[in-house]
């Protein structure tokens, strides 16, 4: 470990973070009924407002390799989301909405680019890398909770006043992060027998030998879950009249990958990461499956059991394989390219699917449609890609 203060410092801020953007996601649509937007412009919004998410997390990543500096995306993105949270307070107008949601997810992206440097000041450790994961799952768990607090004392219209406040702490936890660059280097350069020249690190380096199934597999998955997971808190309000049951279920999910992530992190290795991957996408089709069988609390607590597992396995694997496949000057391009494949895989399958309930408002009508998309993901892991 490079630097055991920044990494510790790293870990805080991305708990808050996780807890800030999970709120978000939870309470954001009924912030907008709230304030007596349609259910189609809900759904819009929820759906087009990540789509920063697609193309610049690669973009910011390759210019930050360029530039050998992370702490000033992940700083300039922190204070960016405070700022968005203080205009949203006063902010009533639809256009005016958007486009401040559109800046919080480009601020998002700049922000999320502290767990490359956290990759780098933790030598790529899959034990480390594991941390982050769990500590950022966890905050989802807070976030639903916390946030579901706030609303029941203040009201959701107050939503973001929660959200500033955390923001500002976030800002004061990342201003005493120290990015250590030279020190980065100069490991890396150690650890591979100096291959890489500090004269020569801005360069386009050789290209790592990652499997582009990779790339493919998380679109697919996402493509298929994340509509899923938007109608989640509807589904279960088909079928349990208990408001403190669906908040536990949903609370649930987070808290399980939590101690998941952690359990995973030890036993995925180069020879069986393959596995691991096939497991984590083919149980995400269960979890599909496990949504549209379920018609009580036992149910659909088994369907979150899966999909917490799920995610806990594939996505572990899958940044574990790539901060071992990288260096520092292309590490930030290819978790950008890990980040665009996921994110733009969730924003196309939410645009197909509500095209599919524009037919049909039978949400359990194309479910199964969905679920396909997850076994694409593990067949073409299972033919494309290959253990190190």
């Amino acid at each position: 470990m490079l630097s055991k203060r920044s990494v510790v410092l790293i870990l805080i801020s991305v708990l808050i973070y996780g807890t800030a953007t999970m709120a978000l996601i939870y309470y954001l649509p009924q912030y907008l009924l709230d304030m007596g937007f349609e259910r189609p412009v809900v759904q819009i919004i929820t759906t087009i407002y990540p789509f920063s998410s697609i193309f610049l997390p690669q973009i910011l990543g390759k210019f930050s390799d360029k530039i050998q500096n992370r702490y000033l995306f992940i700083a300039l993105g922190a204070i960016g989301i405070s700022l968005i949270n203080l205009s949203l307070i006063f902010s009533k107008n639809l256009i005016f909405i958007m486009i401040f949601l559109i800046l919080y997810s480009i601020f998002s992206v700049s922000y999320r680019l502290n767990f490359t440097l956290y990759q780098e000041l933790t030598k790529n450790s899959p034990k480390f890398i594991t941390y982050y994961n769990a500590i950022s799952v966890f905050g989802w768990f807070l976030g639903s909770q916390l946030g579901g607090i706030f609303i029941d004392v203040y009201g959701v219209s107050q939503i973001f006043i929660f959200l500033l406040i955390i923001s500002i702490f976030n800002i004061l936890v990342i201003s005493f992060i120290r990015e250590n660059r030279k020190d980065i280097i100069e490991h890396y350069n150690n650890e591979e027998n100096e291959k890489l020249k500090l004269n020569n690190l801005n360069e386009e380096d050789e290209k790592p030998s990652i499997s582009k199934s990779i790339y493919i597999a998380l679109f697919s998955r996402h493509f298929g879950v994340r509509p899923i997971i938007t109608i989640l808190a509807v589904l279960m309000a088909l079928h349990l009249s208990s408001n403190t049951q669906i908040g536990f279920l949903l609370g649930f999910n987070p808290l399980l990958q939590f101690f998941i992530m952690l359990l995973t992190g030890k036993i995925i290795s180069k020879k069986n990461e393959k596995y691991i991957f096939m497991l984590g996408f083919f149980l995400s089709s269960g979890a599909i499956l496990g949504y549209m069988l379920a018609t009580n609390f036992f149910g659909f607590f088994i369907a979150q059991i899966m999909v917490s597992v799920s995610y806990a396995l594939f996505w572990n694997a899958t940044q574990i394989y790539i901060a071992q496949k990288t260096n520092p000057s292309n590490k930030g391009k290819y978790m950008g390219y890990i980040n665009s494949s996921f994110f733009s895989g969730g924003f196309l399958g939410g645009v197909f699917f509500s095209l599919l309930l524009s037919f049909n408002s039978d949400y359990y009508a194309f479910m199964w449609i969905m679920l396909i998309f997850p076994l694409i993901s593990t067949l073409i892991i299972s033919l494309k890609f290959k253990n190190q």
